[in-house]
Protein backbone atom coordinates (compact mmCIF):
# COMPACT_ATOMS: atom_id res chain seq x y z
CA UNK A 1 0.00 0.00 0.00
CA UNK A 2 1.85 3.46 -1.04
CA UNK A 3 1.78 6.50 1.63
CA UNK A 4 3.43 8.67 0.18
CA UNK A 5 5.89 9.73 -2.57
CA UNK A 6 8.45 12.44 -3.09
CA UNK A 7 8.72 12.34 -7.49
CA UNK A 8 11.72 10.60 -8.93
CA UNK A 9 13.44 10.59 -5.11
CA UNK A 10 11.67 7.77 -2.73
CA UNK A 11 8.25 6.11 -2.24
CA UNK A 12 7.00 4.80 1.15
CA UNK A 13 4.73 1.71 1.17
CA UNK A 14 2.85 -0.32 4.11
CA UNK A 15 3.81 -4.23 4.10
CA UNK A 16 0.40 -5.47 6.01
CA UNK A 17 1.83 -9.11 6.50
CA UNK A 18 5.27 -8.28 7.80
CA UNK A 19 3.81 -4.83 9.91
CA UNK A 20 6.54 -3.00 8.18
CA UNK A 21 7.41 0.60 5.95
CA UNK A 22 9.49 0.49 3.37
CA UNK A 23 11.47 3.44 1.69
CA UNK A 24 11.97 2.47 -1.51
CA UNK A 25 14.91 5.32 -2.44
CA UNK A 26 15.94 7.06 -6.20
CA UNK A 27 17.66 9.68 -4.97
CA UNK A 28 18.97 10.89 -2.01
CA UNK A 29 18.98 14.08 -2.79
CA UNK A 30 15.94 15.26 -0.47
CA UNK A 31 15.15 18.59 1.44
CA UNK A 32 15.13 18.57 5.80
CA UNK A 33 11.21 18.74 4.90
CA UNK A 34 10.66 15.93 2.25
CA UNK A 35 12.38 13.36 4.20
CA UNK A 36 10.68 14.45 7.42
CA UNK A 37 7.50 14.21 5.81
CA UNK A 38 8.16 10.99 4.11
CA UNK A 39 9.70 9.51 7.09
CA UNK A 40 8.48 10.89 10.59
CA UNK A 41 5.05 12.58 9.37
CA UNK A 42 3.20 9.71 6.88
CA UNK A 43 5.31 6.63 7.33
CA UNK A 44 5.88 6.91 11.47
CA UNK A 45 2.29 8.07 11.93
CA UNK A 46 1.57 4.94 9.58
CA UNK A 47 3.06 2.80 11.53
CA UNK A 48 2.62 3.15 14.46
CA UNK A 49 -1.63 3.21 13.92
CA UNK A 50 -0.95 0.08 12.44
CA UNK A 51 1.47 -1.70 15.14
CA UNK A 52 4.53 -1.16 12.61
CA UNK A 53 7.65 -3.37 13.60
CA UNK A 54 9.76 -2.99 10.89
CA UNK A 55 11.41 -0.37 8.93
CA UNK A 56 12.80 -1.48 5.46
CA UNK A 57 15.25 1.29 3.51
CA UNK A 58 15.32 0.14 0.04
CA UNK A 59 18.51 1.68 -1.66
CA UNK A 60 19.38 -0.64 -4.35
CA UNK A 61 18.87 1.97 -7.32
CA UNK A 62 20.12 4.48 -5.05
CA UNK A 63 22.02 7.83 -6.22
CA UNK A 64 23.58 10.31 -4.57
CA UNK A 65 24.21 11.15 -0.46
CA UNK A 66 22.85 12.80 2.43
CA UNK A 67 24.27 15.61 4.17
CA UNK A 68 26.29 15.43 7.60
CA UNK A 69 23.39 16.84 9.31
CA UNK A 70 20.58 14.60 7.80
CA UNK A 71 22.65 11.66 8.94
CA UNK A 72 22.74 13.58 12.52
CA UNK A 73 18.50 13.92 12.53
CA UNK A 74 18.46 10.02 11.87
CA UNK A 75 20.65 9.41 14.71
CA UNK A 76 18.94 11.68 17.32
CA UNK A 77 15.67 12.50 16.03
CA UNK A 78 14.22 9.36 13.70
CA UNK A 79 15.66 6.38 15.34
CA UNK A 80 14.74 7.15 18.58
CA UNK A 81 11.20 8.00 17.24
CA UNK A 82 11.27 4.48 15.67
CA UNK A 83 11.91 2.56 18.89
CA UNK A 84 9.39 5.04 21.11
CA UNK A 85 6.92 4.00 18.29
CA UNK A 86 7.26 0.24 18.55
CA UNK A 87 9.67 -0.21 15.15
CA UNK A 88 12.00 -2.79 16.68
CA UNK A 89 14.02 -3.84 13.20
CA UNK A 90 15.75 -1.86 10.59
CA UNK A 91 16.54 -3.24 7.74
CA UNK A 92 18.60 -2.32 4.63
CA UNK A 93 18.98 -2.81 1.15
CA UNK A 94 21.94 -1.95 -0.69
CA UNK A 95 23.01 -3.98 -3.89
CA UNK A 96 23.48 -2.12 -6.41
CA UNK A 97 22.98 1.33 -5.15
CA UNK A 98 26.24 4.18 -5.63
CA UNK A 99 29.03 4.10 -4.16
CA UNK A 100 27.68 7.33 -2.60
CA UNK A 101 24.81 5.99 -1.78
CA UNK A 102 26.15 3.03 0.14
CA UNK A 103 28.28 5.69 1.87
CA UNK A 104 24.86 7.13 2.92
CA UNK A 105 23.66 3.75 3.97
CA UNK A 106 27.12 2.97 6.00
CA UNK A 107 26.68 6.38 8.19
CA UNK A 108 23.25 5.82 9.30
CA UNK A 109 23.38 2.17 10.03
CA UNK A 110 26.05 2.57 12.32
CA UNK A 111 23.50 4.78 14.26
CA UNK A 112 20.81 2.07 14.90
CA UNK A 113 22.13 0.05 17.96
CA UNK A 114 22.98 2.65 20.01
CA UNK A 115 19.33 3.77 19.65
CA UNK A 116 18.30 0.15 19.92
CA UNK A 117 17.13 -1.08 16.83
CA UNK A 118 18.14 -4.63 15.42
CA UNK A 119 19.88 -3.55 12.17
CA UNK A 120 19.78 -6.21 9.52
CA UNK A 121 21.29 -6.54 5.66
CA UNK A 122 19.37 -8.26 3.03
CA UNK A 123 20.13 -8.83 -0.13
CA UNK A 124 16.52 -7.85 -1.80
CA UNK A 125 13.37 -6.69 -0.55
CA UNK A 126 11.99 -10.42 -0.61
CA UNK A 127 14.68 -11.52 1.45
CA UNK A 128 14.14 -8.72 4.09
CA UNK A 129 10.25 -9.93 3.82
CA UNK A 130 11.21 -13.47 4.62
CA UNK A 131 13.54 -12.50 7.36
CA UNK A 132 10.55 -10.73 8.66
CA UNK A 133 8.51 -13.40 8.34
CA UNK A 134 11.13 -16.33 10.39
CA UNK A 135 12.86 -14.04 13.08
CA UNK A 136 9.73 -11.04 13.97
CA UNK A 137 7.61 -11.70 16.06
CA UNK A 138 4.39 -10.80 14.18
Amino acid sequence: MKIHTIPKKMEVTWHEDVKAIVDTWHSYFVTQFQFEQAVLNKGLNHAKANNGIAWIVDSSNAIGAMPKFMIELIDTKVFPAFVENGIKYFITISSGASKMANKTIAQYSEKTHHNGLKLVEAGSLDDAINWLKKNAKI
